[in-house]
């Protein structure tokens, strides 16, 4: 087969919205100051593999249409082999918010999968993982299915940390688990019914839709606490006027002092300890938002008040373990009542159990 007009078309057809997509993804992450230096160096890396293996399918293409194998045939094969795991790696590093980056076991069978793949295009090592006949028709070796074994891995490092973050986030695991399913379905395509690019393209918009849904929970979420923030409390609250509900008004108490005498990580140490508590304490019965610097408020949909009343006392005999003190108040509201004033009766009995617990304190 020669490079025609008509190659070019279909190649520029299939790849063209691919190619576009992923430049104008890394053109937002090199002005996106949401996340970390090496939250954004991941995607971009992801990114870039993406790209290159974007270009080897479009090379394998062209050359295993033709007669006989050529150079460019193994180093499309080689390549493609080598960037398909290093994209879910670079993916398992940023869904495990870098607890492996440090890790050099981790990135262990990815430098294998590298070294065999790229050996592999020199006529010395053909037919260790790949090597092609006469006809260039694909021969798989001893190592031919390397790559699929180790894209697997990380793949499950994906969805596993991704659960270690489904305390915090509930979506993310189905987020990942829909990737990994269309990933695993495009591996399917273009092995036993040889589609061409399919995988290539369902990894770019993985690493597009991985990109805006956490970018997405920087929005939602408090860094330092993990807690949702101020702005979802007042739309979950806009959202559930239809159905009773507790609040739940909560105040570290001294986080200023902490601030001023000790440091600010002293004072963010302060709020680590309390919210850990916090999460421990009521997060399978309300949603916890972090609505100011030393100000929690929690949500309860289907809880009386004296099981609030109960997890309340739990939490604050926990936290007597610890140097810090949290106030509480609480206040039903039932549909049609003002939320505004629920909100400030929860709040007023915080400040009152405040004002308690100095009392007691300095008893």
């Amino acid at each position: 087969m020669e490079f025609t007009f008509s190659t070019a078309r279909l190649l520029i057809q299939t790849e063209f919205a691919p190619l576009v997509s992923v430049l104008v993804l890394i053109a937002f992450i090199k002005t996106n100051v949401s996340f970390s230096d090496s939250t954004n160096r991941s995607f971009l890396l992801a990114c870039a593999a993406a790209i290159l293996l974007t270009a080897s399918d479009s090379m394998r293409f062209i050359s295993a249409h033709m007669d006989h194998p050529t150079v460019y045939r193994y180093i499309s094969a080689g390549v493609g082999y080598a960037l398909r795991p290093m994209i879910l790696y670079r993916l398992s590093v940023i869904s495990a918010r870098y607890k492996i980056k440090r890790n050099r076991l981790f990135t262990i069978p990815l430098i294998f999968c590298v070294i065999i793949s790229l050996t592999s295009i020199f006529p010395f090592a053909r037919g260790l993982m790949f090597d092609f006949n006469e006809a260039n028709k694909f021969v798989r070796g001893p190592f031919g299915f390397l790559s699929h074994i180790v894209c697997v891995f990380y793949a499950f490092q994906v969805v596993y940390y991704s659960l270690k973050n489904f305390n915090y986030n509930k979506y993310e695991p189905i987020i990942v688990i829909i990737m990994e399913i269309a990933a695993f379905t495009a591996t399917l395509m273009e092995n036993r019914y040889k589609y061409d690019f399919v995988l290539s393209q369902v990894l770019i918009s993985s690493i597009i839709f991985y990109y805006f849904f956490l970018l997405t929970q920087t929005y939602k979420r408090d860094t330092l606490t993990h807690f949702l923030n101020r702005r979802c409390f007042y739309l979950e609250l806009k959202h559930l006027q239809k159905e009773p509900l507790i609040i739940l008004s909560m105040d570290l108490n001294n986080l200023k002092m902490f601030n001023d005498t000790q440091g600010h990580a002293a004072g963010d140490k302060a709020i680590v300890t309390v919210t850990t508590e916090m999460f421990k304490t009521f997060n399978r019965y309300a949603k916890l938002y972090r609505t100011g610097g030393d100000e929690f408020m929690a949500i309860f949909r289907k809880s009386s008040i004296s099981e609030v009343i109960n997890l309340v006392s739990v939490f604050q005999k926990n936290l007597k373990k610890t140097e810090y003190q949290v106030a509480c108040g609480y206040a039903s509201y039932t549909p049609g009542d003002d939320i505004e004033k629920i909100i400030s009766l929860s709040d007023e009995r915080m400040y009152e159990n405040k004002v308690n617990l100095k009392q007691s304190k300095n008893i």
